[in-house]
């Protein structure tokens, strides 16, 4: 998976689906490797906090030095989650923003980041420790400990899927048939 952030939707108006057309460079988060064939593409239905589903085509790649394959996701998209990550992020900062979706959606994606979170925090603080920049250990909540990292304001969920991604650290969810009943 690689995110963007650098990106065209050019709509089809015979279908009304989106088109994501990269304007970034993209190389493999496995391997780093630069060398990525366009194989095909997907569709990846996302849903806006009005409640409006979209329909993106996003490209598929092929590393020719490790055979994985990635798709190309916008920024706009956390991975494996149906809501844009701004809708997930009014609903983490309590934004008072109106979205429609239910009550059990808001909750698990409440429980879905307090889950996640930690982890967030601790791979952002590593990755900065690895580019030598400067971070402060703090026993600060993980929300606040990213939100320190990535920068406060619009998009910083957005900032964190895409450094996770694009370094191979985000991690899959779940699938529907082996959620456990907690």
């Amino acid at each position: 998976m690689i995110s963007l952030a650098k990106y065209r939707m050019i709509l089809d108006k015979d279908t009304g689906n989106f088109y994501v057309k990269s304007e970034e460079y993209s190389i493999c988060p496995i391997c780093d490797s630069p060398e990525l064939k366009v194989i095909g593409s997907r569709k990846r239905r996302a849903l806006h906090g009005n409640g409006e589903a979209i329909m993106l085509i996003i490209r598929r790649l092929r590393c020719s030095n490790c055979h994985r394959i990635h798709h190309e996701l916008p920024n706009m998209l956390v991975p494996y989650k149906r809501y844009t990550s701004t809708v997930i992020e009014s609903i983490l900062d309590d934004a008072g923003t109106e979205v429609c979706c239910e009550n059990s959606s808001i909750y698990r994606i409440k429980r879905w980041f307090a889950e996640a979170s930690e982890y967030m925090a601790g791979c952002l603080t590593a990755i900065a420790a690895r580019l030598g920049l400067e971070t402060k250990v703090r026993s600060y909540p993980a929300c606040q400990r990213i939100i320190d990292l990535v920068g406060e304001g619009i998009g910083w969920l957005g900032r964190t899927v895409r450094t996770m991604v694009n370094k191979n650290l985000w991690l899959h969810t779940r699938s529907a048939f082996l959620s456990s009943w907690d």
